[in-house]
């Protein structure tokens, strides 16, 4: 095998120059009749100049500080082999005077002189991909000016794709004219009184022990029932208060319920056949053989659980509590609070229902909305 004797870099000045002819290559014994040189602009950049008796080759030369380029040399007779450090350079024709292929005209671009060098110079194949190239060329100003045309005076009327916050089936209705904040949702249009009142009996017994072990409930409805005990509101708004989290706290393990489990017989309270069928008929959907759960049915009780909880608790609700407990995102829980008028906080894990309200968020009928 031949051993590599000399390895020859250049650190300073100009070394030697491979170059390619980008439309063609030498013919055998042309290389006498070119002349070359190397050229430094202004700027820095090195030319390199290649003449003959008819055309001008030019071509930037090419140089990379993250590798060198070498040429191998071998000389068979002393099976030794040489590498020279080179630099490379694509060599174009420069022309300047019009010919009857090319016109000289103002508005003439790059584009048109390498398709028509493509058309002299390149291969079949290339002459084939330019003409079929230049056929299927169009006038990009012409087609806007059509377009333009074409959608002048077309208005789109976009408050029919609009959707407002009580068209909604999901979201629980909201009074924007509302002076106080007890007056933004209204109680009755969630979870009428009566309903509520069937969990009185239990509500009282928590009130009058203290003991919650027995409910198994998760840390937000746990840690809000242990706010309420601490309050010194009135014993009725108090047993009002937790009864809304009793009902929070059976939304919350209806839809934690695999749908495997949620039969026509299922029950989610048993302390109360009215909150059980409030639940099952708020919540799911009645088919002929067994119940089922649509998705949008999740969002439905992340906006009721937001705002009864807000209601419970003095209008400010702890959104990254409430995420463990419904098991989803703290991202997710706050764009719905978002949808819902909720302010942020100068806590980042609170949102407050409070007045003014912000802006309303509207969707377009066409996405997938709460």
């Amino acid at each position: 095998m031949p051993v590599i004797k000399r390895i020859i870099t250049s650190t300073a000045g100009f070394q030697p120059v491979l170059v390619e002819f980008e439309n063609g290559k030498i013919q055998p014994g042309e290389e006498k009749n070119l002349e070359s040189g190397i050229y430094e602009e202004k700027n820095g950049t090195k030319i390199v100049g290649i003449t003959t008796n008819k055309m001008l080759y030019t071509g930037p030369l090419r140089e990379d500080d993250l590798y060198n380029n070498f040429l191998l040399i071998h000389n068979k007779k002393k099976d030794k082999i040489e590498m020279v450090q080179i630099d490379c350079c694509i060599a174009t024709p420069k022309l300047n005077k019009p010919s009857n292929l090319i016109q000289s005209t103002p508005l003439l671009s790059r584009e048109m002189n390498v398709s028509e060098l493509q058309k002299q110079f390149g291969s079949k194949k290339s002459k084939r991909v330019t003409e079929q190239r230049e056929r299927l060329t169009m006038n990009i100003e012409t087609v806007k000016e059509q377009l333009e045309k074409t959608v002048t005076g077309i208005k789109l009327d976009e408050s029919a794709t609009e959707v407002t916050e009580n068209d909604s089936i999901y979201r629980p209705k909201i009074n924007r004219d509302a002076s106080t904040r007890d007056g933004i949702y209204n109680l009755e249009d969630l979870v009428p009184g009566y309903i509520l009142d069937t969990l009185a009996p239990e509500a009282g017994q928590i009130m009058t022990t203290g003991n919650m072990q027995p409910y198994n409930f998760g840390p937000f409805v746990s840690n809000s029932i242990s706010r309420i005990l601490m309050n010194d509101a009135s014993e009725e708004i108090q047993i009002r208060r937790i009864t809304i989290f009793l009902y929070i706290n059976y939304l919350i393990k209806f839809m934690a319920t695999p749908m495997k489990n949620i039969t026509k017989k299922f029950i989610v309270c048993d302390k109360s056949p009215d909150v059980n069928s409030h639940i099952l008929d708020t919540f799911s959907v009645n088919s002929q053989n067994s119940r089922t759960r649509p998705l949008h049915m999740k969002d439905k009780a992340v906006c009721y659980t937001l705002v009864l909880a807000a209601i419970a608790m003095e209008y400010e609700v702890n959104v990254e509590q409430l995420s463990k407990d419904l098991k989803i995102g703290v991202k997710k829980t706050l764009e719905v609070s978002r949808i819902l008028a909720f302010n942020a906080s100068k806590d980042k894990h609170i949102v407050q229902l409070k007045l003014p309200l912000p802006a309303p968020v509207t969707f377009s009928s066409k996405r997938k909305r709460l």
